[in-house]
This record gives structure tokens, C-alpha cells and sequence, in this order.
């Protein structure tokens, strides 16, 4: 019985090495030639003129510009992918117009202490202002303020209104 039981094993440990044994990987066997095939990449400067965007597409509601709300997750500070262009444009205006100023409104819902909401709201503000820093706008054309949970734009007490109230919103203070 004991032979019975080490040959088992030792045909389970053989059938496991082999069930697991990698697959090999064949080469590429296509032969086509690549060395003439280069795309040519115009390098010239673009014109002086205005890369990015007008002071009138701030107000224009066709223009991304005119977007200036940032939403956010629960308890969170992280720039949502949906809202990464946007944030993306606003920052080419601001460092394409140095005399332009903004302040950053953080805000969060009803959850949470007011302390606490407050430092989420500022978190919030600060992560768009990161982003708009990556972009070239310089951090003194950007002020940064939470008012937490004090200026909720809906007062119901359910997840739709409090999807609304995380959030930053972007005002322009000088053009």
C-alpha cells in the first residue's frame, strides 16, 4: 500500500510539472522590410498668434473654457479623467495670458466635520491647481480658497445633491 501511494505522488508531481510547463514562443517569421518607411515630421515653429484661446472664450458657452466646475468623487481630491482637458485648457489660457488671475473655490458636502471638509475643499482646489501648474500657468496667477461645506449649491440630503457640492469651481478675478 505504502509503494501504492509514493508512485501516486510521485505521478501527480510529474502530471503537475508538465501541465505547467510554458508554452514556447516562436519568432516573428515576417520578413517585410521596414528600413524605408519614415514619416517625415514637419519641426517649424508655429506663428507667434495665440496658441490656445481669446479672453472671449472665456464667456463663449461653445468654448471648454466656459466649463469651470470640477466635480469630485467622495471624499476624495483626485482629478476625474472627464475633467483633465478642461483643467488642461484653462491652464494653456492662464500661461498664454500672464496678466489673467483665478481663484480656486474648494468646496465638499454636508458629510463630515467642518474642519474636515474645509481641508478636503482646499485638497481639491490644490489638485487643480497642480494640474494647472503642469500646463505652464504660474502659481501666482492662482489663488486657492475652501469654503467647504458653507456654500453647497444644492441643500437636499441625498447623493444627488451632494455629488453637486464636491466640487472646485474656477473664477477668473482678472482676465
Amino acid at each position: 500500500m505504502n509503494k501504492i501511494i509514493k508512485l501516486s505522488l510521485i505521478l501527480l508531481i510529474a502530471f503537475a510539472f508538465t501541465a505547467c510547463k510554458k508554452e514556447e514562443v516562436k519568432p516573428d517569421t515576417d520578413t517585410t522590410d521596414t528600413t524605408d518607411q519614415t514619416e517625415v515630421v514637419d519641426t517649424r515653429p508655429m506663428d507667434d498668434g495665440p496658441i490656445c484661446c481669446n479672453p472671449e472664450d472665456l464667456d463663449n458657452p461653445d468654448s471648454l473654457l466656459s466649463k469651470r466646475v470640477i466635480y469630485f468623487d467622495f471624499d476624495q481630491s483626485t482629478i476625474r479623467a472627464e475633467f483633465r482637458d478642461i483643467i488642461a485648457l484653462h491652464g494653456r489660457y492662464l500661461s498664454e495670458n500672464p496678466s489673467a488671475r483665478m481663484t480656486l473655490e474648494g468646496h465638499a458636502d454636508e458629510r463630515g466635520s467642518r474642519e474636515y471638509n474645509l481641508a478636503l475643499g482646499e485638497r481639491r482646489g490644490n489638485s487643480v491647481a497642480n494640474l494647472l501648474g503642469a500646463e505652464g500657468a504660474s502659481s501666482s496667477q492662482i489663488n486657492v480658497v475652501s469654503y467647504g461645506e458653507e456654500r453647497p449649491v444644492a441643500t437636499c440630503s441625498d447623493e444627488s445633491c451632494w455629488s453637486q457640492n464636491r466640487r472646485a469651481v474656477i473664477v477668473y478675478t482678472a482676465k
